[in-house]
């Protein structure tokens, strides 16, 4: 028996496992993965020597978690293979898939908990929230927090907030990524090449972001004290306030809310 099978072997699935072999709490033999008729399940195996089901029957029968990683259109083939499933605990990283909905594709998991992680979890710097079926006893917060470790830090939620989460944590690494490919395109407009206007911007965002997580100062405040009266900070920051910056992402946030509340209609 695997402490753990993984539904799905792509990006998600591969940030998980390698953060939880790196972390020392799972060997490679105690995990095993498969995957759809590619080849991520074979790659991802070879890369980390985790154990690859032939399918989903094998997996479902051999693995203490499941860890449901695949894509939600592929849910229907994966229920159809877990309807039997006593597992301990069954984590689902599919967006807009409520616990209401996985109970009904897995009736006899133990435990059934609902994660919204995001993009920076490829490098072990995530954010995620989780919400349980109901509360989880040690060993199973254990299961979760070795889980959810290995990709960086994360919190509890109720399920309700879950659509929130994903407009928020979950797409706001595409909001950054826009806005940093803006302000490459604006560098370049005054004057720099792209490889210095690259350099620069990755810098000062990430330079930017960690002085935000470090100071006693709220994003506000950090704000207030690099705007000089006058100065050049204020002259763009007046650009951004008279285009509606904040009301933008705010639209944007609640849009995103939006979308992920259809989607978990469908």
């Amino acid at each position: 028996m695997k402490d753990f099978g993984f539904i799905g072997a792509g990006k998600m699935a591969g940030a998980i496992i390698h953060g939880i072999i790196a972390s020392g709490a799972v060997v490679p033999s105690q995990i095993m993965c498969a995957c759809g008729n590619d080849d991520t399940g074979k790659n991802l195996s070879k890369e980390t020597s985790i154990g690859l089901a032939e399918n989903l029957n094998e997996l479902f029968a051999d693995s203490k978690t499941i860890v449901v990683a695949c894509k939600p259109q592929q849910l229907k083939e994966v229920a159809e293979a877990g309807a039997d499933a006593k597992c301990q605990v069954l984590i689902s990283i599919l967006a807009g898939t409520s616990i209401a909905r996985l109970r009904e594709c897995f009736p006899n998991a133990k435990k059934i908990v609902r994660v919204m992680p995001n993009m920076p979890a490829q490098i072990s710097q995530g954010i995620s929230c989780y919400a349980p079926e109901s509360p989880l006893s040690d060993d199973e917060k254990k299961i979760v927090d070795t889980v959810l470790s290995a990709i960086g830090e994360y919190m509890e939620v109720a399920e309700a907030q879950l659509d929130a989460v994903t407009a928020l944590s979950g797409s706001g690494p595409g909001y950054i990524f826009e806005f940093a490919a803006a302000m490459i395109e604006g560098a370049k407009a005054i004057g720099f090449t792209e490889e210095e206007a690259k350099k620069l911007v990755e810098r000062t965002l990430t330079g930017s972001a960690m002085l935000l997580e470090k100071s006693p100062l709220s994003a506000d405040e950090l704000r207030t004290a690099v705007s000089s009266p006058g100065g050049t900070t204020l002259a763009g920051l007046d650009v951004f306030a008279k285009n509606g910056l904040r009301d933008t992402v705010r639209n944007a946030l609640i849009a995103a809310r939006n979308r992920s509340q259809e989607l978990s209609k469908l």
